[in-house]
């Protein structure tokens, strides 16, 4: 089962898995796009979560689902705790013991003082985003349940046509001939969600390996937002003199989020004994699925 499958994300890790498990996906009632056959609205805030499981059945839970707007969260702290908190606690009393329970969890569970942090490092979140992920990670750390923690950092594109994230507003933009501006103080090590959606399958089917414990898995190398964004136009062949230079912390108004967005995945890598992406081959796959959809 994948939670979130209205999402980027979910979405696409619905359709990634069909070809080898049957998948059971759940999110909201915007979906709109072809190619998930089983398909149930959840709202997770829900108190009660048998009628899910009861309907799944699930081996493997990837939850993915999350309030992922900083400002957002911020204006409504009780539902981003709920949603990317709480539901973990949910789960782990609907669920039995050795069902298979994939967290999906964020850099932002990090101050803003920790560069390249690993797993050994102590959070310190400094958002309602950050701590309310990190409220799903402690239910999970305190509970029964057979989870991995999965920390990242993902960048993509969207099935949904009517959505668009931060991958689509650059290019999008471009496209417009619209001015934007890119962090340049804010340095993160992005993967694609293709390549997540990989590695996650990796996990599943090597569960002893990853059980109970926690994971970085993104990027291999380092970059600005506004470098990730020059790199991508550049890769599609659209215009790049409309891309500005920006600063996050010009931005008062903005949800507090770290400068310092970086992971180190050598434990991921030495235990799986594979190779996380460079930002090349990222900015590949990006350009591969656009010419896709061209």
């Amino acid at each position: 089962m994948i939670t979130g499958a209205t999402g980027m994300f979910g979405a696409t890790l619905s359709k990634y898995f069909q070809d080898n498990f049957e998948v059971f996906a759940t999110g909201t009632k915007d979906l709109n796009f072809d190619g998930i056959k089983n398909f149930m609205a959840f709202d997770l805030s829900s108190s009660d979560y048998s009628k899910l499981i009861e309907w799944s059945k699930p081996d493997t839970i990837i939850h993915a689902a999350a309030l992922t707007n900083g400002n957002y969260c911020e204006q409504n702290p009780e539902q981003a705790f709920a949603i990317n908190g709480i539901s973990l606690q949910k789960f782990c009393k609907a669920i039995p013991e050795q069902t298979q329970l994939i967290y999906i969890s964020t850099d932002a569970v990090f101050s803003n003082d920790k560069h390249l942090a690993n797993e050994t490092d102590c959070v310190h979140p400094e958002s309602v985003y950050g701590k309310a992920k990190e409220l799903g990670e402690f239910f999970l750390r305190h509970s029964n349940c057979d989870y991995t923690i999965v920390r990242t950092t993902i960048v993509g594109k969207n099935l949904n046509k009517n959505k668009q994230g931060f991958v689509e507003w650059i290019v999008n933009s471009s496209s417009a001939g619209s001015e934007i501006s890119l962090f340049d103080d804010v340095l993160f090590t992005p993967i694609s969600i293709w390549n997540l959606a990989e590695h996650l399958e990796y996990i599943i089917n090597n569960p002893t390996a990853f059980s109970r414990k926690t994971f970085h898995v993104a990027g291999r190398e380092i970059c600005t937002k506004y470098q990730f964004g020059i790199t991508l136009l550049k890769s599609l062949n659209l215009p790049t003199g409309l891309v500005k230079r920006g600063k996050i912390t010009d931005f008062e108004d903005r949800a507090k989020r770290s400068t310092d967005q970086t992971l180190d995945c050598k434990r991921f890598e030495e235990v799986s004994q594979r190779q996380l992406p460079t930002l090349k081959q990222t900015i590949q796959e990006l350009k591969d699925h656009y010419d896709e959809a061209n």
